[in-house]
């Protein structure tokens, strides 16, 4: 897999015993005093989303979650960040492979050379 993430979701009220175990199972991992969560290394984009979206709806009432975790994918290159506020979790794409070559080489013969005009 070649998902990296960074970021965490902020849990209100932290979650406390069972319900860090229960966490772990949805592949989300709670921080040890339970007040953050953040996605398992291994975990596809798409599950991230799904099982963030069944805490969310589960917990709705109970406990609220705000905060992004953004993933880039290093094969396609592309960054989404994953949203919960407000009992909705969100995903957007903020930056898309680019259709063109990524490399960083100028071919001068290409680029014809511009001349200003004096200024007198």
């Amino acid at each position: 897999m070649s998902m990296e993430y960074a970021g965490a979701v902020e849990v209100v009220p932290p979650l406390r015993g069972g319900a860090q175990d229960w966490v772990r199972t949805t592949g989300w991992t709670p921080s040890r005093d339970g007040q953050t969560i953040r996605p398992r290394a291994g975990i596809s984009l798409h599950e991230c989303v799904c099982a963030l979206r069944d805490l969310v709806s589960m917990d709705a009432g109970r406990r609220s979650y705000t905060g992004t975790v953004a993933a880039y994918d290093d094969i396609s290159r592309e960054m989404v960040m994953v949203t919960a506020r407000d009992d909705r979790v969100t995903r957007r794409t903020v930056r898309k492979r680019s259709g063109r070559s990524s490399t960083n080489v100028i071919d001068l013969a290409t680029h014809h050379r511009a001349i200003s005009r004096a200024i007198s």
